[in-house]
């Protein structure tokens, strides 16, 4: 594919930056699939058909398209021939892609059906075969997107920077447009997005969306959407309106799981045939592939996660300890698969938090009880105060708060941290250093003039941003912008020493009696801190989330090393994933159906 300027000396820097990019990428998912156990007994073999016809381009204005993208006259030995040649399965994704004359692809799939894992399957493969200096493929949530308000590709430079931070130093040089390094990267046509989760969009804007990505993606840009697939579906036809496609895409609809491969996934992962654990699964295998509401329940990777992590013990648990799966069967107490599936979410979060072994670097903080009512809470905030986001973000945390939470909150932080004697000083302090300066025509000039200079150095201060080719999680986002509050609050004291500092090298040349270095310098130290810890406020969310933390961990509603629960939850327990920058809810029907729950 063709990129401007190509063969110049920008594009060979940009193209660096894309490789430490790639590096970065395939760190972060190689680590969230391992996470998410995607490997683990051994990846599931997903297998997809040609989407229906009405919902994608038809194969031959595909082939003509990408014959007028490219500018090539005789069709690609690699394309496939007909609308069935994007089925496939397993590990196929990467090749079914590069079938696709345009290679922009749509994946659709019902609820749980494995659409998220065989996107990082594709970035992955993709990662895996790239060239130096090849498109990137970076995997975008869609659900932060708000196609009226913000450009997609003004938004995806901000998710860039958020999940990067060092795309946002400056374009050298800054063609074609202005702008960070991570815009750049975008208008070279050096990203390959891969769009999750249109139907996580609100359904009123899904159109709205699709017509963004129309208009925004040059000719011969590849791309990845998924969907649910009624979503999608309703999405393409609007009440009010014309049909919308998504422009040269084909697509794939994802199937229900193999159920003779269904079953040896869960006994494998019952530690294989023959053992007592996996005899277990014996009754429930044997239904898979007949309908009942057990087998179409267990026909998505989303159910037998589930499901393993319910009924399979762990190398110290004995399965005799653990519930047993033939209850699914009983149809008395699960007539329908809403009520199978009802009853797994249920049972996820006590599973998922039955006590390990003990660990010298893990210890078991939170009992299932604990975590259940957090992560309630949490669903709750997603759904009715943030608009049904799947994404978990720290910095929002603030506005989970309840009405007049944050007074208390800010009134518990000020004398848990000290706060009041803290003010005082300062405030005593910035007074005595006014007082001083007013007081004394010629100082007032001097320290006018260091003002200045203090001002532009402070306001250009920041903490240091993480190599690029580093996966960037919540926790570290958290830790630079702590960082970048501490850096603004002490350098303001440092600054405020050198105003004052300088006032009093000063003030003998201009026929002032030298004043009293010891108290100068405390009142220029105090009158820089309070500056420094303003400009830290106004450039960091730190002390808000962290205010917020206290007052919600003082109600009860979250446990007080919050940012450390969130983190087992994803890393040990499997109950959230992570995307980038911020968490998300295992499934989006697990967050709502906790959302469902009382509090």
């Amino acid at each position: 594919m063709l990129r401007p300027g190509k063969n110049g000396p920008a594009s060979a820097r940009l193209e660096g930056v894309a490789d430490l990019l790639a590096q970065a990428v395939r760190q972060q998912w190689e680590a969230e699939a391992q996470v998410r156990r995607l490997n683990d007994p051994f990846p599931l073999p997903v297998e997809w058909e040609a989407a229906d016809a009405d919902l994608v381009e038809s194969w031959p204005h595909l082939r003509e398209l990408a014959r007028d993208w490219s500018g090539l006259s005789p069709a690609n030995s690699t394309w496939a021939a007909d609308p069935e040649g994007p089925a496939g399965k397993g590990g196929e994704i990467a090749q079914v892609f590069e079938r696709i004359p345009t290679r922009r692809l749509v994946v659709l799939g019902e609820p749980g059906a494995g659409k998220s894992m065989l996107l990082i399957r594709l970035l992955l493969a993709l990662l895996e075969h790239r060239s130096p200096g090849g498109l990137v493929p970076v995997l975008f949530s869609l659900a932060s997107w708000n196609p009226a308000r913000q450009d997609l590709y003004a938004w995806m430079a901000d998710q860039l920077t958020q999940d990067h931070p060092a795309l946002r130093a400056p374009a050298d040089p800054p063609q074609p447009s202005p702008g960070t390094q991570a815009r750049a990267l975008l208008e070279w046509r050096l990203i390959l997005p891969v769009l999750d989760g249109l139907d996580e969009l609100p359904q009123a804007v899904r159109a709205l969306a699709l017509h963004a990505i129309n208009q925004v993606l040059p000719a011969g840009q590849p791309l990845v959407l998924s969907s649910r697939t009624a979503e999608y579906r309703s999405a393409l036809t609007p009440p009010a309106g014309v049909t919308v496609l998504l422009n040269g895409a084909a697509g794939i609809r994802l199937l229900p799981l193999d159920p003779a491969k269904a079953a040896a996934y869960l006994e494998r992962d019952a530690g294989g045939i023959g053992t007592r654990a996996a005899a277990r699964w014996s009754r429930v295998t044997a239904s898979l592939g007949t309908g009942t509401p057990t087998s179409q329940a267990l026909s998505t990777p989303l159910g037998l996660f589930l499901a393993r992590t319910i009924y399979n013990p762990r190398p110290d648990e004995h399965p005799a300890d653990l519930a047993h799966p033939d209850e699914l069967l009983d149809q008395s107490r699960f007539p329908t698969r809403e009520d199978i599936d009802t009853h797994l979410f249920a049972a996820f979060i006590p599973a998922a938090y039955r006590p390990p072994p003990p660990h010298p670097h893990h210890p078991n903080r939170w009992t299932a009880q604990q975590a259940q009512h957090t992560l309630i809470f949490l669903a709750h905030h997603l759904q009715h105060t943030l608009d049904g986001t799947p994404n978990l973000a720290w910095w929002q945390l603030p506005k989970a708060l309840p009405k007049g939470g944050l007074a208390l909150a800010g009134g518990l932080a000020a004398v848990l941290m000290g706060g009041l004697p803290f003010g005082i000083a300062n405030g005593l302090g910035a007074g005595l250093a006014f007082g001083f300066a007013a007081g004394r025509p010629a100082t007032g000039l001097t320290a006018g003039l260091t003002a200045g200079p203090t001002a532009m150095l402070m306001g250009g201060l920041n903490s240091v941003h993480p190599d690029l080719d580093k996966a960037v999680g919540p926790g570290a986002v958290l830790a630079r912008d702590r960082r970048t509050f501490s850096v603004m609050t002490f350098a303001g004291g440092l600054m405020g020493v050198l105003a004052f500092g300088l006032v009093l090298a000063i003030d003998p040349l201009l026929g002032n009696p030298r004043a009293n270095l010891p108290p100068t310098l405390a009142y220029g130290f105090a009158f820089g801190l309070t500056f420094g810890f303003v400009l830290g406020l106004v450039r960091s969310v730190w002390m808000e989330f962290l205010v917020a933390q206290i007052g919600l961990a003082v109600l009860g509603r979250v446990p007080w090393r919050f940012m450390g629960f969130l983190a087992d939850a994803h890393e040990r327990r499997g109950v959230l994933r992570q995307v980038g920058a911020v968490y998300q809810f295992r499934h989006l029907d697990l967050q709502r159906y906790l959302a469902e729950r009382q509090p």
